[in-house]
C-alpha cells in the first residue's frame, strides 16, 4: 500500500510540475499574400496593419513612404514620400489604423503623422522625449510612444500632440551608465483586443498588460534556456555581452495565447528566433517554439509577418505570410 500510495503521489507531482512545453504548440503556414507595387520598388517594411476592409498598411522604412494594398497584395496608393515638411516622412517605423485614421510614426523626423483613410494629411506633431522607438495609438484619439531611455516606459499624448502622462518606470540612468540601443526598426508594443497596451520592455524577460493610466493587468515573465539579458557591465565587454544577448520583441494576442518572441544569436552570427506562450493571466503554457519570422500582426488566430527569402526570377517578392498555431492538448 506504501508504494502505491508512494507512485500516486509521483504521479500528481509530475502532473504539477510537468513543463508547459509538453503542450507541443508549433507554427503552420496557412497562406501567403505577394506584395504587388506594380513598378513601385519596395524597400524594408518594418510594420503591418489592417482596416475594416481588410487593407494592409506597410510602411516602408527605406522608401519613406506607406503601402497600402488590398487584401490580395495589390497596390492601392502610396502614403507621403521622404522629407521633413508637412505630409512628408522619413524612416516611418510603424502604423496604427483606427476608425478613420492613420497614425504613422515618423521616426527620423521624431514626430507622429496622422492621416485619412484616402492619404490626405491632416496633422504631425513632434515628439518630447529622447529616442523614441515605438508608437500604440488607441481608442479617445490618444497614442503612447515608447523609449529604451529615460526613467519612464511611455509617454501618452492625445490627438493634438499636447503630452497626457508618463508610463511605468524604471532605474536611470543604468549602472553602470551605458544605455542599450538598438538600430534600424523594431516593434516591442502592441493593442490588446480590449483596447490596453501589451509592452515588451526588449531589454529584460518583462513583458505587461498595461492600462492606459499605467497599472499593469499581468506580467509575462520566464527564463527560457539560453536566455540571457541585455546587461552591458562595462564598454570594454560591451559587444561581446550584445553578441551573447536575448532581444525581446512584439507581443501579441493570438487567440486566447500571448504570444511573447525573442531572438538571440546562433552559428555564424545568424540570429535564432523562437517564440513562448502564455495564457492571458500570465500562466506560462509553452517555451521555445521556433519561429521562422517575427511576427508584426495578429487578428484573431492568425500571424502576420513579411517574408523576404529569395524567390524564382519573376516572382514577387517581399510577400505577406500567414500563420496560425497548430497542435496543443
Amino acid at each position: 500500500m506504501r508504494y502505491v500510495l508512494l507512485f500516486l503521489a509521483t504521479m500528481l507531482l509530475q502532473h504539477w510540475t510537468t513543463p508547459a512545453s509538453a503542450q507541443d504548440y508549433s507554427l503552420e503556414k496557412v497562406r501567403e499574400i505577394p506584395i504587388d507595387l506594380g513598378d513601385e520598388i519596395v524597400g524594408q517594411i518594418s510594420d503591418i496593419a489592417r482596416d475594416g476592409e481588410g487593407n494592409f498598411y506597410l510602411p516602408d522604412w527605406q522608401q519613406h513612404t506607406v503601402w497600402v494594398t488590398d487584401p490580395g497584395g495589390k497596390l492601392i496608393r502610396r502614403i507621403s514620400q521622404e522629407g521633413s515638411g508637412p505630409g512628408e516622412m522619413s524612416k516611418p517605423q510603424n502604423v496604427t489604423v483606427f476608425e478613420d485614421r492613420i497614425v504613422v510614426f515618423d521616426k527620423e523626423n521624431f514626430r507622429v503623422a496622422t492621416f485619412n483613410l484616402d492619404g490626405t494629411h491632416l496633422a504631425s506633431f513632434r515628439i518630447d522625449r529622447p529616442g523614441p522607438d515605438n508608437i500604440i495609438c488607441g481608442s479617445e484619439a490618444r497614442c503612447a510612444v515608447s523609449s529604451l531611455m529615460g526613467e519612464s516606459l511611455l509617454t501618452v499624448y492625445d490627438s493634438n500632440g499636447n503630452k497626457s502622462h508618463d508610463m511605468g518606470n524604471r532605474p536611470w540612468p543604468p549602472d553602470p551608465p551605458i544605455p542599450v540601443r538598438m538600430g534600424g526598426s523594431f516593434l516591442h508594443m502592441s493593442l490588446t483586443p480590449e483596447g490596453r497596451i501589451l509592452y515588451s520592455s526588449v531589454k529584460t524577460y518583462q513583458v505587461y498588460d498595461m492600462e492606459w493610466d499605467g497599472s499593469i493587468v499581468a506580467t509575462y515573465a520566464a527564463e527560457p534556456p539560453g536566455y540571457y539579458p541585455m546587461v552591458i557591465t562595462s564598454r570594454e565587454t560591451a559587444s561581446e555581452e550584445l553578441n551573447r544577448s536575448t532581444r525581446m520583441f512584439r507581443p501579441l494576442i493570438v487567440g486566447d495565447f500571448v504570444l511573447v518572441q525573442r531572438d538571440r544569436n546562433g552559428p555564424d552570427n545568424t540570429r535564432v528566433r523562437h517564440i513562448d506562450l502564455f495564457g492571458r493571466d500570465g500562466t506560462l503554457i509553452q517555451l521555445d517554439i521556433e519561429s521562422p519570422l517575427h511576427f508584426d500582426h495578429a487578428e484573431g488566430d492568425d500571424l502576420y509577418a513579411i517574408d523576404t527569402s529569395p524567390v524564382e526570377e519573376g516572382e514577387l517578392n517581399p510577400s505577406i505570410v500567414v500563420y496560425r498555431l497548430s497542435g496543443g492538448p
